[in-house]
């Protein structure tokens, strides 16, 4: 009874977070080598609480993304800024090599219209490129390739293209498909895109980690049973969270079907939310979780730094 009761009240934190909100291994997104004039000229000093975060990813090997209620906040070099732009509520985001797509609601003296539909940006510059469904969707659950920028989006409530269900777009959202997902669990919080095969893609459910590699038209569980969260692709890994009572991380390994359980700091009543791979660190990790706090190692979970305590930088 008490793992059930965990796992209930595990799911209703991530509803709520939700509704508020390579050629080497390890290879991941990133914006490039990233300017240190392009990151003074478009960031400014930040120490606050990052709160209602939907999403979080290395800009390049020194700069960590967490999409947040009030904008992007970017944790580099052990010091913590925030972007002059986007200061918007972001739900669906999705770090890539050239930028970052997302979905949410305009800020306050926006003039995005709201919803903003699939949107399309880079962290260091002001504009958005609108891909479509403005004004009149928002994804929470969605997954970006990487470096193929496969598209894949969880419709929740029909817009003037598509149904209810799980649809993806190669073409940055000029079309869309729906997909099959035959298997694909119960109750999709996350998705994930292989960076770069397009038909490679996760979901994290209410009951587990399924993985699919003919582009969403079945799925098969990867993972025990249990409420899956915190989806990343490297070029032949797949690194999740899994909560059964107590909180886990794990590493997959598709070819040979390997899993590796990562060490976690310590949580109290808590849980991975969202992971991000460093781009460059082979070793290098971070974590959000549930709860609103976020970690990084260095040496691939045998231990953690702590910095964001439940919603507050340090």
């Amino acid at each position: 009874m008490k793992k059930q009761i965990g796992i209930i009240l595990f799911i209703s934190m991530l509803v709520l977070a939700a509704c508020s909100s390579e050629s080497k291994e390890g290879e991941g997104s990133g914006e490039g080598s990233g300017k240190e004039e392009a990151v003074q000229e478009s960031t400014e000093s930040f120490d606050g609480s990052v709160e209602h975060v939907h999403g979080m990813g290395y800009v390049d090997a020194d700069t960590l993304a967490y999409a947040a209620h009030s904008g992007i906040k970017l944790h580099k070099g052990g010091e913590w800024l925030e972007s002059i732009h986007h200061k918007n509520d972001y739900m669906g985001f999705n770090i890539v090599d050239n930028g970052f797509y997302t979905s949410g609601h305009p800020g306050e003296g926006s003039d995005l219209p709201n919803p903003v539909g699939l949107q399309k940006g880079k962290v260091m510059e002001e504009g958005l490129s609108a891909l479509a469904f403005e004004g009149e969707s928002d994804f929470h659950a969605m997954g970006v390739g990487a470096r193929n920028h496969a598209v894949y989006v969880l419709n929740e409530h029909a817009n003037s293209e598509m149904e209810q269900g799980l649809y993806r777009s190669l073409d940055d959202g000029e079309s869309w498909e729906k997909i099959a997902a035959e298997n694909s669990g119960e109750k999709i919080f996350q998705i994930a895109v292989h960076p770069d095969d397009e038909n490679r893609l996760a979901l994290a459910t209410a009951s587990g980690i399924y993985m699919s590699e003919d582009g969403g038209k079945t799925f098969s569980r990867i993972s025990e049973e249990g409420q899956g969260s915190g989806l990343h692709f490297t070029k032949n890994r797949l690194y999740y969270g899994l909560y059964t009572g107590t909180p886990a991380m794990f590493v997959y390994k598709w070819e040979d079907q390997s899993k590796e359980k990562i060490g976690l700091p310590e949580m109290n009543e808590d849980a991975v939310m969202y992971i991000a791979k460093n781009p460059e660190e082979k070793d290098t990790l971070a974590i959000f979780t549930i709860k609103g706090s976020s970690y990084t190692t260095s040496d691939n979970g045998d231990s953690w730094e702590q910095i964001i305590d439940e919603g507050q930088t340090k």
